[in-house]
């Protein structure tokens, strides 16, 4: 995640659960549905970008053993006040390889992250590495539609930056499947749905949840 990004997630930390709160924030929510039934009993799951752990909170309430990666700290001492996670690691989403053995977990979710990260087709690859043979990736991105301050920066790339600092990322869905299936992922499903309306700017944001099985070309 570049550096004003984690700047900007360390400082508002502390914030950030009653900021979701107040713009009903339902990613979570829709992350869970596309998954849990697709996951076997105590699934080992792991929450890349986790931040405060409600992105997680529904799997570890349903019986999964959750693992959490971000590269704020100050979001990951909020996550662990919650204990949600069996374990929470500080890594920078953007630098490679992750602290993980091969093939380790049955599924791997991320809400609200690939937004803020670039280049997501390395951690699509990365993720290949790390999850079980036809084990589960639920993710969410911000598509690349309401271009109004958005630059091309590569071919299915858009890019901004915000009044407050923040980098984000538009993803066009071609761009997406196609490095999906580069890493060997089939898509089982995928859903575009209103995730947060900011009442400050009285803006509404669209982001896409997408369901996928690893099929192929495992790490041993």
């Amino acid at each position: 995640m570049p550096g004003d990004n984690l700047k900007f997630a360390n400082e508002f930390a502390k914030d950030y659960d009653n900021s979701i709160l107040k713009n009903r924030w339902n990613g979570p929510d829709v992350l869970f549905n596309l998954a849990n039934k697709h996951l076997k009993q105590n699934s080992n799951v792991l929450d890349l970008g986790i931040g405060t752990g409600e992105s997680s909170r529904r799997f570890q309430l349903a019986g999964h053993t959750v693992n959490g990666l971000d590269g704020s700290e100050k979001m990951l001492e909020q996550c662990h006040k919650k204990e949600i996670a069996k374990k929470l690691i500080a890594h920078n989403l953007e630098e490679f390889p992750y602290p993980f053995e091969n093939n380790l977990f049955d599924a791997v979710i991320s809400n609200g992250v690939f937004h803020l990260i670039h280049p997501v087709n390395s951690v699509f690859k990365e993720i290949e590495r790390i999850i079980r043979p036809r084990g589960i990736f639920i993710f969410t991105y911000e598509p690349a539609i309401k271009l109004t301050g958005f630059n091309k920066i590569e071919p299915g790339i858009w890019k901004t930056k915000t009044t407050s600092g923040i980098i984000t990322y538009k993803h066009e869905d071609k761009y997406i499947f196609q490095e999906l299936a580069y890493s060997h992922f089939e898509i089982l499903e995928e859903s575009r749905f209103l995730a947060f309306k900011n009442k400050q700017n009285d803006k509404e944001y669209y982001f896409t949840a997408v369901m996928v099985k690893q099929m192929g070309n495992h790490y041993y």
